[in-house]
Formats: structure tokens, sequence, C-alpha cells
């Protein structure tokens, strides 16, 4: 599949409703909808803009996903229709999708917030899509002239603040336009998401009602091979540098911790930045491109991948000696490997002989 690179994102309409959190008797409180789209001034269209492209892009924690519920009242029957719908029709299934999302928030301790509709075109060869996104308010201050001074003035629900992480967004993005006469199915739309909880350590079961239960998309079936992909491509691209071998050792070391590490995602040109010199980034994340992984990042799934993780670290010496060390300890920590003359090699080990074998 080509990959798909959010870049010129233009909304063309839009639409908020107010979501509320369940009350204690876990009873559906219905949103507040609104009849009319926002006439939003260009300022806040390029916010908009803005937030939604740097949460889906290729240095984001965004990620494809798969479309897994396309039936009747799913998000993707909804989502397919209103590419088409006139203003009314359009205000009307984003109804719809507001009542979606309340009845997929089942916990009472999951927030409300603000839930924006919106469409336009995307992608360089302006792809229509369909977008929503879940925002939690927040209070902040303004800046405010009154009477020839500079006050405060307190705003209560501030959305989409730079530092606010607090939101979810799912995109459908036509990637073949078809005849109306013609039923359009899954396969001529790709999905994405951006959750903020994938970006933290916590589970991905905690976002599951936006994506899952509202989206209907699917996030880990693919995550495992992607994951194995990762981890076997960049070992790969590691071996065939043309640096020492203890540099290569440092390399490797890096890809193990960053698939250890708490981290739910991986993302090729983020652990490029924070591990490759200048000089070979650029070929990385090519290499990784043309060997399939997305720009977007992936779920993290070790299944594939386990008993590498769990391989002990070594150094193999010319005279087929091998020192091993516990896969879960720094190898360097516990061994320095040192001068190399006459035909010998100096090691420092950690610890005392316990006993032979």
């Amino acid at each position: 599949m080509n990959k798909f690179i959010f870049e010129g994102l233009i909304v063309e309409r839009v639409i908020s409703h107010t979501i509320f959190a369940r009350g204690k008797d876990k009873e559906i409180v219905p949103p507040k909808t609104s009849d009319d789209l926002l006439p939003l001034q260009q300022e806040s269209m390029d916010l908009l803009q803005a937030r939604t492209t740097v949460a889906l892009g290729s240095t984001s924690h965004g990620i494809e996903t798969e479309i897994i519920t396309s039936e009747i009242g799913s998000f993707f029957e909804i989502a397919d229709k209103m590419l088409d719908a006139d203003d009314s029709g359009f205000v009307n299934y984003s109804k719809q999708l507001a009542m979606n999302l309340a009845k997929s928030q089942t916990n009472p301790k999951w927030p409300g917030g603000v839930l924006i509709v919106m469409q336009g075109t995307v992608g360089e060869c302006n792809r229509r899509f369909i977008g929503v996104l879940k925002a939690e308010t927040d209070k902040g201050f303004n800046l405010k002239e009154q009477n020839g001074k500079t006050i405060l003035e307190l705003v209560k629900d501030m959305l989409l603040t730079a530092t606010q992480k607090l939101y979810k967004i799912g995109v459908l993005v036509e990637i073949q336009q078809i005849s109306n006469e013609i039923a359009r199915e899954v396969g001529h739309y790709r999905a994405f998401l951006f959750d903020h909880l994938l970006t933290s350590t916590e589970t991905a079961n905690a976002a599951s009602y936006f994506y899952n239960a509202f989206l209907g998309m699917g996030i880990l079936s693919s995550s495992k091979y992607k994951t194995r992909l990762f981890f076997e491509e960049t070992k790969g691209f590691i071996n065939k540098l043309n640096v020492d071998d203890d540099k290569k050792f440092e390399f490797r070391e890096a890809l193990r911790t960053e698939l250890r590490n708490q981290s739910p995602t991986i993302n090729t040109r983020e652990f490029a930045e924070r591990n490759f010199p200048q000089e070979y980034r650029n070929s990385y994340i090519l290499h990784m491109s043309e060997v399939g992984m997305p720009d977007q990042a992936v779920v993290k799934d070790l299944d594939y991948i386990k008993s590498k993780l769990r391989r002990p670290r070594s150094y193999l010496f010319s005279t087929g000696v091998k020192i091993n060390a516990p896969a879960n300890a720094d190898f360097k920590d516990l061994v320095a490997v040192e001068l190399y003359q006459d035909g010998y090699t100096t090691v420092r080990i950690k610890g005392q002989v316990e006993k032979t074998e």
C-alpha cells in the first residue's frame, strides 16, 4: 500500500457539539448539539488545520488503522454519506456522530468534551476526508485591555492550546472517488487515528472507546508484523553500516531499548533522530519506507519478537569464545571490553566467578 502523507490539509466545513460524561447512574447524558456550521475566521481555521496535521503527520504518534465496522449507523457509513451531503445533511449526520460518541463512553469516569466534525481535502491529490476531533476543555487566561489597563480575563473552555494534549482525532480519507450510484466500500478509504493516550505509558485499552466503539477502527491486527519489521530491518541497516563493531553494538542496544521501553508506539523518524548521527538518518528513513514501514507511528506489539529480545546479549571473539549478559541488563554496565594487544583482548567483568559449566 502506498504511503499517505498528511500535508496540505484544508477544512471546508466544520461543526461542533458538546459531549457530556455519563451520570453516576451510568445513564447517557444527551449531547448539546448545534444546528449550524461554524463560521471560522481564517486564523481559527489555520489553527484547526495545523493541530490536525501535526497530530497525524509523519513526525507524530498518529497511526494508520483498519476499518473493522462498516454497518449502517457506524462511523464509516455516516462519514461516507457526509462527503456528498448538503450542509443540512452534514449537520444532521454530525449529530448522529455526537450521539454515537456519547453512547460509546460507557464509563462515567471518561470525560466529556467538545466533538468537532470537519470535512475537507488532504494530501498531494486533494483527497476528500471526514474528520472527528474530541477535545477536552481547560481553563486559562486571556489578556484584555479595559479602561486603559491590561487585565487577565478567565477563559473557562479553552480548546487545542499549544500545550494541551488531551484530544483524539479520527480521519477517514477517500482514496478512490467513484460514482454516487455505486456503493462505496471500506477499500475505497484509508483511516487514521491520533489519541493522546497512545502517546503515554497508559494502555491502549484506555482509549478503545474512541477508536473501537465510536470509530469502528482496529489498531492491533498488523502491529505484530510492523513491530517485527521495524526490529529486523533496523537491525539489518545497522549491520551494514560502515562503522566499527562497538558503534554497531551501541546502535543495536538503542534498538533493544526502544522496543523494551514503556512507550506504546514506535516511529522510525523519531528513532533515527534520537539514535543515529545526521549522516545516517535520511538513508535509514528512506530504507524503512522502502521496506514498508509507515511514516506514522506504529502501535508496539512484541509478540513476534519476544524471544529475540530475551536472548542474552553477547560478545563473540575470533577464537569462538562468547561472553553473555542477561537480556534485561545494560551490557556495558556489566562488561567492559578494553585493550586488544598481541592477540589478546582485555575484558573487565563486574562480579566474581560463581561456577563453571
